[in-house]
């Protein structure tokens, strides 16, 4: 081979590597982009149950005109079968279930809401009592799935805050509340393969006066084995009065401290499996508000952050509207819009932040 020839040659396969090179770039800029799009904006809101076919469909597409893509909803087992296991009345959850499938939204479906009837024993005056047999709790959850399929719902949410003594009484369980877990997570997925299930949303509380923190109820998950029945960690990163870029606040407990959610799930092999935070907000009034503009501003960089993170699944802000104007009740300020319907500068921001939103 003559030195010409082998010199052209030479630069036909340094031509060849630096196409391959930008062909994997460019894949893989592909891929980065490709994972943040999948991720899901929505909106937590209870007050959807309790309303009329046309305000939802009217609420739902003001939702989606701002880019949310999914409501979060109860799938409460205490509200369709108060009496007994043969015995269901589906009319509420159809009615918010149907107006999103026709407005194009998704749902995620909170398994949860033990009545009393399945209740375990000595809980018959608990608010949110635990069910007493996870066969039983399974059930329900097929139940559930199975009834949903054709509307389209594929996700599901096993249980709210089971680390807070409001909401798992009459204390949080660990155990019993994996055990739920895995029966459900098999339950549902004999019916809706494709169905993606994430573990409860854990509450950022502190183990104290019978909670149990976030970080320490997942660890016990693990040692109760929960690990391969769920898809995605449910967490809700509340922060407030600090804002999310604060260190030490619910939200950097998903990767900033040590240890942290993303830090027991990497020890325990599930780093490729995502959070999603599904409920994020802050009030703007009552005795811990923050004030429209914080509140405003709490949206924004939470928004932000989770465009800049990908094992971030979603993020659901709770909620859409305001409950009431009670100035001694929290619960009553955390809506994007006033009780009267009224905008407030979060729905704007939040706007904003979905809609300006593009892959790093």
């Amino acid at each position: 081979m003559t030195r010409r020839l082998r010199s052209v040659t030479v630069v036909m396969l340094l031509a060849i590597v630096f196409v391959g090179v930008v062909a994997y770039l460019t894949l893989q800029r592909q891929d980065e982009r490709s994972r943040v799009s999948i991720q899901h904006f929505g909106i937590a809101d209870p007050i959807l149950l309790s309303e009329s076919t046309s305000l939802l469909a009217s609420q739902l597409a003001a939702m989606k005109a701002i880019g949310i893509t999914s409501v979060r909803v109860d799938a409460n087992w205490r509200m369709v079968q108060p009496v007994g296991a043969g015995t269901f009345n589906w009319t509420r959850l159809d009615r918010v279930v149907r107006s999103a499938h026709a407005a194009g939204m998704l749902v995620d479906l909170i398994i949860d809401g033990c009545p009393r009837w399945a209740a375990s024993p000595g809980t018959s005056g608990d608010s949110s009592p635990q069910p007493a047999s996870a066969i039983q709790y399974a059930r329900w959850a097929a139940d559930v799935a199975a009834r949903y399929k054709p509307e389209g719902v594929n996700t599901f949410e096993i249980w709210n805050e089971p680390n807070s003594a409001l909401f798992w009484q009459p204390r949080p369980n660990p155990a019993a509340y994996t055990a739920d877990l895995v029966a459900a997570h098999a339950a549902i997925k004999a019916v809706n393969r494709s169905a993606f299930i994430i573990s409860g949303g854990l509450a950022p509380t502190i183990s104290k006066n019978g909670n149990i923190s976030a970080i320490d109820f997942l660890t016990a998950m693990y040692a109760d084995e929960a690990k391969g029945s769920f898809d995605a960690v449910g967490y809700h990163a509340y922060s407030f009065p600090e804002l999310p870029n604060t260190y030490g606040s619910g939200w950097s407990k998903m990767a900033q401290t040590n240890p942290s959610l993303r830090s027991v799930m990497i020890l325990n092999g599930d780093g490729n499996k995502p959070i999603w935070i599904t409920e994020f907000g802050a009030p703007s009034g009552g005795p811990n508000g923050v004030g429209e503009t914080a509140q405003a501003i709490a949206l924004m960089q939470g928004v932000a952050k989770v465009k800049t993170t990908r094992w971030i699944g979603a993020l659901y802000v709770y909620t859409w509207q305001d409950a009431g104007i009670d100035p001694r009740n929290n619960q009553d300020w955390f809506g994007l819009l006033t009780a009267g319907g009224s905008a407030k500068p979060a729905y704007r921001s939040l706007a904003a932040a979905i809609d300006s939103r593009s892959a790093p």
